[in-house]
């Protein structure tokens, strides 16, 4: 198929059949299995951006190397494979799988399967006739017929309500932060009981800060049990998929089977499903080790002597004060935030609690509009929150686009 320039309101622009903005595990992969099957495309970001610049230094990923993979359409381009290439030791089970070696990794996985990714910056998505234009803040305006949305979960970083608005030198997302470094020798109230907070607290605790870890629950949670102390036979009883470890993990890991269930209950456990708690080797660094305030939720702050006093409800403390509040408290899919899709477009698209309703194909309500990612768990699973994922999605995004 041969594009043509064309004018758009007297402008001319460059279409493409297909554009995928984001060039994470899930739009690299997608880019990958296209070019596979010869269908012509643009990706534009910066490729693995999110996982560059907006996770702290020392960080290991949750999920072990056996899944922290991108899916690709043939073999030889996992993780195991860039380790052989690179001469580094590479334990299939048992992590942790330090955020180095992946961001090394998903460099390879760009070198060898999608060497065109272009950088830049989208400003605006909006529907023009059966496609989409397409503007930038730093490359010519294009025309698409497809358009796939894989920005991963920047955009939908969630601060409590009770934080909001304070300024960010005293306030910040987890996902703000690469060098903890800065917090040394200050004191650090982070928020919440899941991975991010937890691994948060313990790189805080371990650069010099004075780390307050402030849970709403009863108890911290970490995945239990430590793969270290399974048995063989304890291994063959919980069997492994790209997504976790055990009988149920096969049903959490199939768009087909999830898809099944009540509406409101794939909502809830696109949330739920893997936490919130915190990786098996984490547990060490945490437990007797970082000071851990239970049954405690924040109901406010106020300035105090150039930091914030938190203002508790709990059994124990009404009140904490520190010199910085790290949220770590997750992401809350909301299309709606995301500033690049225009008003009337956003109006078109169909969602429930926030996410797009999607077909097993990713594609939204709008025609040739699809999302990866994130915002795909309330329809195709919890995976779609984790780079396994893209095994789920990555084929099946290629062959609807290339049946268009």
């Amino acid at each position: 198929m041969v594009f043509r320039r064309e004018m758009h309101k007297g402008v001319q622009v460059s279409p493409v059949r297909i554009l995928i903005v984001g060039a994470g595990p899930f739009g690299l992969s997608l880019s990958a299995h296209l070019r596979s099957r010869n269908i012509g495309h643009r990706i534009v970001g910066r490729p693995m951006e999110n996982w560059r610049l907006h996770m702290p230094n020392g960080m290991n990923l949750k999920s072990e190397p056996y899944g922290s993979h991108f899916s690709a359409p043939s073999a030889g381009f996992d993780l195991a494979a860039y380790c052989r290439s690179h001469g580094y030791e590479y334990v299939d089970r048992l992590g942790p799988l330090p955020l180095e070696r992946f961001l090394g990794y998903g460099d390879w996985f760009t070198s060898q399967l999608v060497p065109d990714v272009s950088d830049a910056t989208v400003t605006e998505i909006a529907a023009a006739g059966s496609g989409f234009l397409v503007t930038f803040a730093d490359a010519d305006t294009l025309t698409a017929q497809q358009v796939v949305v894989a920005t991963g979960v920047r955009p939908y970083a969630n601060i409590p309500a009770e934080l909001r608005g304070l300024p960010s030198d005293l306030v910040s997302h987890s996902s703000d932060h690469c060098d903890l470094e800065a917090f040394r020798g200050r004191r650090v109230a982070v928020i919440g009981a899941g991975q991010s907070a937890l691994e948060t607290a313990a790189l805080l605790h371990e650069a010099g800060a004075d780390t307050q870890l402030i849970v709403r629950g009863r108890r911290v949670h970490f995945i239990e049990p430590n793969p270290e102390q399974i048995s063989k036979l304890g291994h063959i009883k919980r069997p492994t998929t790209n997504l976790c470890e055990g009988w149920h993990c096969a049903f959490w890991n199939s768009p087909f089977a999830f898809r099944r269930l009540p509406e409101d209950m794939r909502v809830t456990k696109a949330r739920t499903v893997l936490g919130p708690n915190g990786s098996w080797w984490l547990k060490d660094r945490v437990e007797g080790i970082v000071d851990v305030l239970t049954e405690h939720r924040v109901k406010g702050a106020v300035s105090a002597g150039g930091g914030l006093q938190l203002l508790l409800d709990g059994p124990k403390r009404s009140s904490v004060d520190v010199d910085h509040v790290i949220a770590g408290t997750g992401y809350r899919v909301d299309v709606t935030r995301l500033p690049y899709l225009a008003a009337r477009l956003k109006s078109r698209i169909l969602t429930v609690s926030g996410y797009p309703v999607l077909n097993r194909s990713c594609e939204s309500s709008v025609p040739g509009l699809y999302f990866m990612g994130a915002p795909a768990a309330a329809s195709l699973g919890p995976s779609m929150r984790f780079v396994a994922g893209t095994h789920n999605a990555a084929p099946w995004v290629a062959r609807s686009l290339a049946r268009r």
